[in-house]
């Protein structure tokens, strides 16, 4: 199976620089919808065989853009919403949340993956979600497929699909509109085709953030 991953085009949030999480739902920007249609455009002629979706509306808009030239629907799955960043969900990503998130990330690293921001989720947690997300798209009998999800979402996504220890995921970069691919044959780990490419995005497009990379 052909596996593709996208992380949604910006968001409002994602423009005024704020921590989004599942709580914090802000549908795309202007930029955000051009870096959509240019996923679009380079996927057009492609073989996919089914889209699925996180059901925030900037994966939903993202996907919706993006299965128009393909002639798909998108299948909506309520696993592929993005980590709950609990108190942290959308605060401006200022330099005293950036210290709290940074020592979390840190633990995250070290191993605590059971470890979850005040009121929010583990990455543990979420993976859970994500093998629950990727034991339905294996049953699909699905042959290529796009997945347009989120951020974090996406690290700890792959992170399982490449069955690499969790507190890796931050080795994974996610920007706004990029494409990532793995060849995945439901059991082992995946192989790696593509990750984080933007190369289809115009320089004057790609969202420029004040969220460092792994936090996105």
């Amino acid at each position: 199976m052909l596996v593709r991953i996208a992380r949604h085009g910006e968001s409002e949030g994602n423009f005024a620089g704020s921590l989004q999480g599942s709580r914090f739902d802000t549908p795309l920007s202007a930029r955000g919808s051009r870096q959509a249609e240019y996923l679009a455009i380079r996927l057009a002629g492609e073989a996919i065989d089914a889209v699925w979706a996180s059901p925030l509306i900037r994966a939903r808009e993202t996907a919706a853009i993006v299965a128009a030239p393909l002639g798909l629907g998108v299948s909506l799955d309520a696993d592929l919403v993005e980590f709950d960043w609990g108190v942290w969900s959308g605060r401006p990503y200022d330099g005293a949340i950036e210290k709290e998130v940074s020592g979390v990330r840190a633990r995250w690293r070290a191993g605590e993956t059971e470890l979850s921001p005040a009121g929010g989720e583990s990455p543990a947690r979420t993976a859970v979600r994500a093998d629950r997300f990727l034991a339905r798209l294996h049953a699909s009998g699905a042959r290529a497929t796009l997945i347009v999800a989120h951020g974090r979402f996406n690290r700890i996504l792959m992170t399982r699909l490449l069955r690499r220890e969790l507190g890796r995921m931050d080795e994974i970069r996610q920007r706004n509109g990029s494409l990532s691919a793995f060849e995945w044959d439901g059991s082992a780990p995946a192989t790696p085709l593509l990750l984080d490419d933007v190369s289809h995005l115009p320089p004057s497009i790609r969202t420029v953030s004040v969220l460092s990379d792994s936090v996105k």
